[in-house]
């Protein structure tokens, strides 16, 4: 997989902004070093998107391993591209997942981990795509795939937080 670029976006269903806004200020009346965050869902999300295109087909299963090596920096420092990397030392899977795979979308896998989408895309059907489209496309995958409901952006106030990076680009 090669990657292409990452962004920050954050996102809130219209109707529960104002909800989620009262939280917070009544939140900050509590001298407390407490920090309250939602956890990502459909209402609300804080999430890392990162985009790669496939070099060998689009993924359809998703291994987390671990590697034992004597000298880990060293080791990692050998792997030049670590989307290609073989591995030579036994890997030990600890978990799997099946991916779901839809060629017709813009983005045809998403993974979720935790905080971040690893957003694979269709090439051919976003070359001329912006970020937003690019972004709400991802949303969309991330809703069917991981929250069983649909991403109408519409219903949806987005923001895309830019990296310094991209403005190199």
């Amino acid at each position: 997989m090669k990657f292409l670029d990452g962004i920050n976006v954050t996102y809130v269903k219209k109707d529960e902004k104002s909800t989620l806004s009262k939280i917070l200020n009544e939140l900050s009346k509590y001298k407390t070093k407490l920090a309250f965050k939602p956890l990502n869902n459909e209402l609300y999300g804080e999430f890392r998107i990162e985009f790669y295109a496939p070099i060998e087909g689009f993924p359809t299963i998703k291994l987390t391993g671990l590697i034992v090596t004597d000298e880990p920096i060293e080791w990692l420092m050998t792997k030049d591209d670590q989307s290609a990397m073989a591995i030579e030392k036994i890997l030990h899977v600890v978990d799997t997942e099946i991916l779901e795979l839809d060629t017709a979308r813009p983005i045809p896998v998403v993974i979720l981990e935790q905080s971040k989408v690893y957003a694979v895309v269709n090439e051919e059907l976003t070359k001329d795509f912006t970020i937003n489209q690019l972004v709400n496309s991802a949303l969309e995958r991330l809703f069917e795939v991981y929250f069983d409901k649909k991403f109408i952006p519409d219903e949806y106030e987005i923001q895309i937080h830019s990296e310094l990076t991209d403005y190199f680009v």
